[in-house]
């Protein structure tokens, strides 16, 4: 469901849990410039990113509906980077994909101005919720701080793989929330405060569990090509939507995605009949690639979009 000018929590995870993002200079590099340059005419708005050594977490808005767009580049181009960095490092070890199989990558739509905040939160602190630092301003892989929203242009130089005909350096900006309110100032304040209380619950829990944090050299001394030890949780829970607490906002949401989805089954199935079909708004591929009508999007529910 494609919603030009929402805001989403964006989640991406290596093939078997690789830590395959592991930080170093030059696997920073890579995301960085991959990122810069999928958001090329994409109208993708950054707002927060953190790159930890298995996934990574952005927040962005997608003010023209190409957020499938942006993604795809970002994911190919980041791929084909890594794996000829690591068949380079690593000649005698095998390496065929970056990602993991099971989804693309996951979205969930932010349809409240606290929901986005959680996310921004909860994208920059997961190096600490992770146990790997006490900080996330000292985690030393890619990631993004409020501060950077009044740094204005980053620029970012072409790494030695993959790229050969793109511009040497490129530049992006990230960006704050409109929903945080017109005060660039008062929105990094709004977020670095629950950033520290976030960090300082976190090492309080630590202290009462009497553990201790990886570390910065125990992380930069990780293999690329291991994974973690531990199962990674099962769950079925890949929320689509997300209010913030705001329950009644909430169960609005799901209720227009049901909705979504059911006439996006009926519209599929006359399409399989009939070869022709009108999708409900929102959709993307049928309308793209197959050249189908859609209704006009009714996106009033989702308090973000235009």
């Amino acid at each position: 469901m494609s919603i030009p000018g929402a805001t989403y929590l964006i989640t991406r995870t290596t093939v078997m849990s690789l830590f395959l993002l592991t930080p170093s200079k030059i696997v920073n590099q890579i995301m960085e410039y991959c990122l810069a340059h999928a958001l090329r005419g994409r109208g993708v708005i950054v707002h927060a990113v953190s790159v930890e050594s298995n996934h990574f977490h952005m927040v962005v808005t997608d003010t023209q509906g190409c957020l499938s767009e942006f993604m795809q580049e970002l994911n190919r181009s980041a791929a084909r980077c890594l794996i000829q960095h690591y068949r380079e490092r690593f000649p005698n070890r095998r390496l065929d994909a970056v990602w993991s199989h099971s989804q693309s990558f996951s979205a969930t739509l932010l349809v409240t101005p606290n929901a986005v905040l959680d996310k921004l939160v909860y994208t920059l602190t997961n190096p600490v919720k992770d146990g790997l630092v006490r900080d996330y301003r000292k985690w030393p892989g890619f990631n993004t701080r409020p501060s950077d929203w009044r740094r204005g242009q980053r620029t970012v130089q072409r790494p030695n793989v993959y790229f050969k005909n793109t511009p040497h350096e490129l530049s992006y900006e990230i960006c704050p929330p409109s929903q945080l309110g017109a005060s660039v100032e008062h929105a990094i304040a709004a977020v670095e405060q629950r950033i520290r209380d976030v960090q300082e619950q976190v090492a309080t829990d630590l202290g009462a569990e009497r553990r201790s944090v990886s570390g910065i050299k125990g992380i930069l001394r990780t293999d690329p090509l291991d994974a973690p030890r531990t199962a990674r949780p099962v769950s079925n829970l890949n929320p689509v939507v997300a209010a913030g607490g705001d329950r009644k906002a909430l169960s609005v949401a799901k209720a227009a995605v049901k909705t979504f989805r059911l006439a996006y089954r009926e519209a599929w199935r006359e399409f399989q009949a009939r070869a022709s079909a009108v999708f409900p708004g929102g959709t993307l591929l049928m309308r793209t690639r197959f050249g189908q009508a859609c209704a006009p999007l009714d996106a009033c529910w989702c308090l973000l979009a235009s």
